[in-house]
């Protein structure tokens, strides 16, 4: 009984945040300080750093870098390797405004 109701506590705490979609091919050190690689995405300052996100496909990013992308939630700038790589996988797939999946208990927050 404890396994349902952890299992429904997570579908309850997850959300659903309607985001700007954007792609990005600079590399080095992101805001983090870690450096740019596929899964990367600079995110609007209502997405703390760590944050992941989840496209309707399954494929997830980390907000690990920011940007001029807005104070609220709303904007999500993934790092892509290369334009065409972007436009293929980036804007091919998602468009430029998609849902995205924000689990509350995936969210770690670093502090830098």
């Amino acid at each position: 009984m404890n396994l349902l109701f952890g299992a429904l506590l997570l579908l309850a705490q997850a959300r659903q945040e309607y985001v700007r979609v954007t792609f990005y091919v600079n590399r080095g050190p992101m805001a983090s300080g870690i450096y740019t690689h596929k899964g990367a995405a600079a995110c609007s300052y209502g997405f703390p750093m760590g944050t992941r996100l989840r496209f309707h496909d399954g494929w997830t990013v980390t907000c690990l870098d920011r940007g001029r992308l807005g104070y609220d939630t709303g904007w999500v700038d993934v790092w892509a390797p290369s334009m065409a790589w972007g436009y293929r996988y980036i804007e091919g797939d998602y468009g430029r405004y998609a849902w995205v999946e924000v689990n509350p208990l995936e969210e770690e927050t670093i502090d830098y």
